[in-house]
């Protein structure tokens, strides 16, 4: 097992030291899915969302969507832009 290091593409930290990490995602592939659920697993205290360009089904072949999927994990989520009371402490 080769350890990995996990950026994520915001972080928003709060006065109070609570901080917030947030994926903005287009295409949502199988590995980011993979890799979304085994950073959260390793890392269960982290507050960890997500941000959809737009809700589409996870393949031609999947009747499931991205919100979908996210509900399903465990995954706050949104689609467009980070909402406003996700910066709200």
């Amino acid at each position: 097992s080769v350890p990995q290091e996990y950026v994520p593409d915001f972080v928003v930290e709060f006065p109070s030291g609570r901080k917030v990490y947030i994926e903005g995602k287009g295409y949502f592939r199988p590995e980011d899915r993979r890799k979304l659920v085994a950073v959260r697993n390793g890392n269960p205290e982290i507050d960890l969302r997500i941000v959809f360009q737009r809700d589409q089904k996870l393949s031609k072949h999947h009747k499931m969507t991205y919100s979908q999927w996210a509900t399903r994990e465990g995954f706050p989520w949104a689609v467009g832009s980070i909402p406003k009371e996700w910066l709200d402490e």
